[in-house]
């Protein structure tokens, strides 16, 4: 990052980060990345180890962007806000003449500013209950920020609304404290965080509503998948989710399985191991930070957890999987 805010960007920028005397500063956290006009394109790619533990999200305040994910592509035209989350992003190019932001930001900080409070982790012993009889549906007012959080969003604030003003505000706002660094800038960039995916329920709640009428399953299991997607990597037990749909256990056992013919322990334990082997595919951090990101409280229990379900340990399966990628990787040419 130069003394101006920007980012190195031509043809392909790298999202680095500058060391501090804070062990965990914001700066190596969230990097913004304002692009004004220019007479060509702007490309940044992301698909590289150092940088798949990250969400991003993209406001287009003029002109158009291109935006390859792992499956698939967005094109969106000014005004647009794009929400990216954790491993979808492989690259974004903005076409010449654009103004607007990027944001890069580890997912651990989009989890800790708009993720569900605090809950049980596992231990040595198993899976724990939090014990919470009312379900808490992430920070900012209840709204489930985290299911935001964790879905590809193209939403379009209208020109000149005050939406649009105020998610640029936001940027601008998030800009400011990763140049400045100071005392608390961490939680400032988590309250803005808090703005942009509640910009983006806001956006997006007539999408949002279409979607769940198409939703196989009953309303409780529809609940069942979204209050899943907030707090799985709390660990709650059938019963905290149940307690917290307001239905007895049994109801909620009979929903999942008419839907999936599964139980409900099963689609929560698939849902961690998805979360994990993702992880393990596209994040730089270590098996251990994985295990403590996802809610474990013991490493080798994460291993043991991961093994009997997977039939290979944490460290194998990331290896092996690692060495298919290089072998496409040699296979098809690199983008763009």
């Amino acid at each position: 990052m130069d003394p101006s805010g920007r980012l190195s960007v031509r043809r392909q920028t790298s999202f680095g980060a500058r060391h501090f005397d804070d062990p965990v500063p914001v700066t190596t956290q969230a990097i913004m990345d304002r692009f004004d006009p220019s007479l060509s394109a702007q490309d940044w790619v992301m698909n590289d180890p150092g940088r798949r533990d990250r969400c991003y999200a993209v406001l287009m305040l003029s002109g158009r962007a291109h935006i390859r994910l792992r499956q698939g592509t967005i094109e969106c035209r000014a005004p647009a806000l794009v929400w990216l989350p954790l491993g979808e992003t492989q690259a974004v190019s903005v076409a010449a003449g654009a103004k607007g932001y990027l944001l890069s930001v580890v997912d651990d900080l989009v989890a800790r500013h708009c993720g569900g409070g605090g809950g049980a982790v596992v231990g040595s012993g198993g899976v724990t209950g939090s014990g919470m009889a009312q379900m808490v549906v992430g920070l900012g007012g209840g709204l489930p920020l985290r299911f935001a959080a964790d879905t590809v969003h193209n939403v379009t604030p209208a020109e000149g609304s005050d939406n649009l003003a105020l998610l640029a505000r936001s940027f601008d706002a998030i800009r400011a404290e990763l140049l400045q660094n100071a005392l608390g800038a961490s939680t400032v960039v988590g309250a803005h965080l808090q703005i942009i995916l509640t910009m983006v329920l806001r956006l997006a709640e007539g999408v949002m509503e279409q979607r769940d009428k198409h939703r196989p399953g009953s309303i409780t299991f529809q609940r069942f998948l979204q209050v899943l997607e907030l707090h799985f990597r709390e660990h709650w037990n059938v019963a905290d989710y149940a307690g917290a749909l307001g239905v007895s256990e049994r109801r909620l056992g009979s929903a999942v399985m008419r839907a999936t013919g599964k139980a409900p322990l099963t689609l929560i334990h698939e849902r961690i191991l998805r979360e994990a082997c993702m992880r393990l595919e596209q994040s730089p951090l270590g098996v251990a930070q994985i295990a403590y990101g996802l809610g474990f409280r013991d490493p080798a229990y994460f291993s043991r957890f991961f093994k009997r379900y997977m039939g290979e340990a944490p460290g194998a399966y990331r290896r092996l999987r690692r060495a298919e990628e290089r072998v496409r990787d040699d296979t098809f040419a690199a983008w763009p």
